[in-house]
Formats: structure tokens, C-alpha cells, sequence
């Protein structure tokens, strides 16, 4: 780790030698940028960061924008984003261990550890400096994410969680206007309050409370005054509302993002997963093959969508529905598609071979004998 730090620390002296990168010009790289993270093209995000980052080397924000941009990548690349999307109804699409690529999490280590030495320097000269308490708090949460999803440690998760969660306090103590800062306090304290009741008593004894509907109404507040985070607002928005089983606000904010990011395919994705969950197979069905036909026809942003996994989740809504011959049809399709594996694979074998003797029994079963059949002597 302290061989990172002085990379970066070598990176950052190396960039006092660029050019400076004017206001109105960093917003409009800023704007671009946030554009391509949204709609999924993480390389161009990146390079856009970089550059702001390079311009303004002493500003922990672009730090935090470089990091994560790494962050999300590796976490697209592996398939995290998409695992999500299926796992409601399928055992093989829980998550595994994230298997990572060495140079990503390295480049994602070393901007959230630049981000925090400078955020944390600049509130050593003055506690009050607002900026460098958000970005304290973002630094800490991104940290606090890669703990709980790529090295799964439960105990530097809860660490680096709370300290995103009190440099935010802290922030929204001293301007209750910084509407950014309430999404980590909104979406911790709808963590701490979704916990099982002995678990909640417990952390009591710590100082540690939450509450749900406090969290949720937060986000929500974020999603319509935030400036920097609304689009994440909106995001976790729709996490909540599907925990909560609040489908109809789950894809009204969904819907809303779509419209936003059009080459985000994971968004209609997760709309037509909402769907599913709310029993609306009609629905969910007709999004998905939407979705197909978008990847079909070449629609920009689709051509990396996880076709195998959508003719299984479309096989499976057909079953459901009693469409045997389209369910047939769309597990046969999984084998040698887009994003296939082997672990779905044999799950769609073993269904396609289960309707297919459905279909073979219905064919051999006799018709049953109409009204007038049955009374002819």
C-alpha cells in the first residue's frame, strides 16, 4: 500500500505540468463524462476523469471520479452488474467471488487512496471545508464497497461504511442544503434499519440505529435536489423500492434513468426484472424480448447485453406462462450465446429436456371425447 501511495503521489507531481483545464470546459468534460459512466462506455469515462483529474491535481472529486469509474468497470467486466438482474429466480446467478483484474483494482486502489490523503489534508486545514468532507465521505464508501463485494470482509465493510456515514453527518450538520450528502446517510441508515430484529437490538449497545422509511425518504430527497448524485439517488432508489416491494415507484425511477442513459441496457433489464418480481410475466416478457430485438438490430450500447442469460430468464417466463414451445425454444438458445456459462448451460439442457417430454406427452395423450362423444351408445 505504501508504494501506491507514493505512485500516486508521483502521478499527481507529474500532472502540475498539465494543462490547466478551464471552468466552463471541466464542466462540459465533467457532463460528457458522467455520460459515458451512465451509459456503461467506462473507458471513455475514464479518460475523460483522467484528464479532469490531470488538470486539477489537488482536487480530491476527480480522485473519487477516476476511482470509481475503475471501480464500476471491474465490477461490469466481471458481471456483478448484471448478476443482480437474474438472481431473484435462479441459484446459479448468486453472486461468486469476483474474480478481478490485477491492473483495474490496482488503478482503483491508488485514486481512492490519493482521493482520501488530499481530502483529509485539506480538513486538517480547515474542518469546516465542505467539498473535502463529501469527497471524505465518498472516498470511504467507494473503499467500503470494494470491501464488501470484492474482498468480502464484513468487518473493514462496517468500518469504512461508517466513517462515509460520519464525515456526511458531519456535512449535512453544518449545511442541511448539501443534498449530495444524503444519499450515504439515507442508504445507511435503510441498511441499519432493514437488519433482523436481534441483530438491530445489538448494535444499539454500539451507538449504531437505523430506520428505513428515514433512509428511503432521504434518497429520495437526493434523487430531487442532488446536483452531483442524483442519477446514483435514483439507482439506489429503485434498490429500495424493489426490497420494499414498491415495483410501480421501483420502475418509475427505472424508467426515468432509461429515458437518461438509452445505451445502459441494464436498465431495461432491471425494469423487466421489477416485473417479474411483481408477477407481471407479460410484461416482463415482452421487455426482454424488446431487449433481443434491440441487440438483433444493432442498437447502440446493446451489442454487449447477456444474451444467454436472457433466453433463459425468457424460457423460464414461458414455462411459467404455459408457452411451452417459445420456453423450448429460448432455452435452446442459451448453449454458444453471448455471456453463456457453463453452470447455465446445464440448467437449460435439463429444462429444455423436461418440456420437451411435456410436449412429447401431450402429443401422445388421446383428445379427450367432446360432450357428444361421451353419450353415443
Amino acid at each position: 500500500m505504501a508504494a501506491a501511495v507514493g505512485c500516486a503521489f508521483l502521478v499527481m507531481q507529474s500532472a502540475a505540468l498539465a494543462r490547466p483545464v478551464p471552468d466552463p470546459e471541466r464542466n462540459a468534460l465533467a457532463g460528457r463524462a458522467l455520460e459515458n459512466f451512465y451509459n456503461l462506455e467506462y473507458d471513455q469515462a475514464i479518460a475523460l476523469f483522467e484528464q479532469l483529474r490531470d488538470s486539477d491535481q489537488r482536487n480530491p472529486v476527480w480522485q473519487n471520479r477516476v476511482a470509481l469509474a475503475y471501480f464500476y468497470k471491474q465490477l461490469y467486466t466481471a458481471g456483478v452488474l448484471q448478476g443482480d438482474l437474474f438472481s431473484a429466480s435462479n441459484k446459479f446467478f448468486r453472486m461468486k467471488k469476483v474474480q478481478t483484474d490485477p491492473k483495474l483494482m490496482g488503478n482503483f486502489r491508488q485514486a481512492n487512496q490519493t482521493a482520501l490523503r488530499l481530502c483529509e489534508q485539506r480538513l486538517k486545514q480547515n474542518d469546516k471545508d465542505e467539498e473535502a468532507l463529501y469527497a471524505c465521505g465518498v472516498a470511504y464508501a467507494s473503499r467500503a464497497t470494494e470491501q464488501g463485494l470484492i474482498e468480502r470482509s464484513k468487518v473493514d465493510f462496517m468500518g469504512s461504511a461508517h466513517k462515509a456515514y460520519e464525515y456526511h453527518s458531519r456535512l449535512v450538520r453544518r449545511n442541511p442544503r448539501y443534498y449530495d450528502a444524503y444519499l450515504i446517510t439515507g442508504i445507511y441508515d435503510f441498511v441499519l434499519g432493514s437488519l433482523p430484529g436481534p441483530l438491530k437490538f445489538l448494535l444499539l449497545f454500539v451507538g449504531l440505529t437505523g430506520n428505513k422509511e428515514r433512509g428511503v425518504h432521504a434518497v429520495e430527497g437526493v434523487a430531487q435536489w442532488g446536483d452531483q448524485a442524483k442519477a446514483d439517488a435514483k439507482i439506489m432508489l429503485a434498490v429500495m423500492y424493489r426490497r420494499e416491494k414498491r415495483y410501480a415507484d421501483a420502475r418509475r425511477v427505472l424508467h426515468d434513468l432509461a429515458g437518461a442513459y438509452p445505451k445502459n441496457f441494464l436498465l431495461p433489464l432491471e425494469i423487466a426484472s421489477v416485473h417479474r418480481a411483481a408477477g407481471e410475466i407479460d410484461a416482463a416478457i415482452k421487455l426482454y424480448e424488446q431487449v433481443l430485438a434491440d441487440v438483433r438490430q444493432g442498437t447502440a450500447g446493446y451489442q454487449e447485453a447477456p444474451v444467454a442469460r436472457i433466453h433463459y430468464e425468457l424460457g423460464a417466463l414461458y414455462r411459467q406462462a404455459g408457452n411451452l414451445e417459445s420456453a423450448r425454444m429460448h432455452f435452446s438458445q442459451v448453449a454458444g450465446s453471448r455471456g453463456s456459462m457453463p453452470e447455465l448451460e446445464q440448467q437449460s439442457s435439463l429444462l429444455q429436456q423436461a418440456i420437451e417430454q411435456a410436449l412429447r406427452q401431450q402429443k401422445a395423450e388421446p383428445a379427450a371425447p367432446s360432450a357428444g362423444q361421451a353419450l353415443a351408445p
